[in-house]
């Protein structure tokens, strides 16, 4: 496969929803995700959802976690976590707890990245083994978003192991990162464990992202959005709302 593709062959790969508002994009995404989890309850006796952090999902949980499922069959994890301590003003997992993990969803099993391990290095492991005993596995549920410089995930563009983290073929689920111009660790799902999520979504919000990933499929594809995208072969349900 070519490694430049138009836009035109990569929309044709994924699914895009736009939404006039916010409150209505939240709550299509809502009501898609609750019955996906249903389905896999259903199917499986549990399920398991991965997702971003930042302040575009805000919204998204605190509805999800009104919704009454049975989410103490639920397995909710992040799919990046900057090396924290949990407390930290800079913690996805903390964001969680406070937007997530309440009303109903407070009884969903939470797994985070950060561990009491002083190194990332030390953390990847304990979290590989925490994907291969807590969580159910693939993801049923995956939510990813993105930054204003198109990344996705904790994959970077300046990051020197955004090769490792895009590596369709590579062994390790998760890895860490670390973002030059903003050097703090971080541990973060890679791209195999991904893709192999039964339901993905790209969840984003505003015209100026929206600009980033169009640029992104036209005309950089060193963009790791982009790099995705292109190489993805499940389809991605892209929720935008201005």
């Amino acid at each position: 496969m070519s490694s430049i593709q138009t836009i035109e062959q990569i929309i044709n790969k994924h699914e895009q929803l736009h939404f006039d508002n916010r409150a209505e994009l939240e709550s299509a995404l809502t009501a898609s995700i609750v019955k996906q989890l249903t389905q896999a309850i259903n199917d499986d006796g549990k399920a398991s959802i991965a997702v971003s952090g930042g302040s575009t999902p805000k919204a998204l949980f605190s509805a999800l976690s009104q919704v009454d499922i049975v989410w103490s069959k639920v397995d909710i994890t992040l799919v990046d976590e900057r090396w924290v301590e949990p407390d930290s003003d800079q913690s996805n997992e903390r964001m969680l707890r406070e937007c997530f993990l309440i009303n109903h969803a407070a009884a969903a099993n939470f797994i985070g990245m950060k561990s009491a391990h002083d190194d990332v290095a030390s953390g990847v492991i304990d979290y590989n083994n925490k994907l291969a005993t807590e969580i159910k596995q693939p993801f049923d549920v995956v939510i990813l978003g993105m930054g204003g410089d198109g990344h996705t995930a904790s994959w970077f563009p300046d990051a020197p192991e955004i090769d490792c983290a895009l590596d369709a073929t590579g062994g390790s689920l998760t890895l860490s990162t670390l973002q030059p111009s903003q050097p703090m660790p971080r541990i973060t799902l890679s791209y195999p464990c991904v893709a192999a999520a039964k339901h993905l979504y790209l969840h984003i919000t505003g015209d100026d992202k929206r600009q980033v990933l169009e640029s992104g499929l036209n005309t950089n594809d060193a963009l790791p959005i982009h790099r995705t995208l292109s190489q993805l072969e499940q389809a991605v349900n892209i929720y935008w709302a201005s």
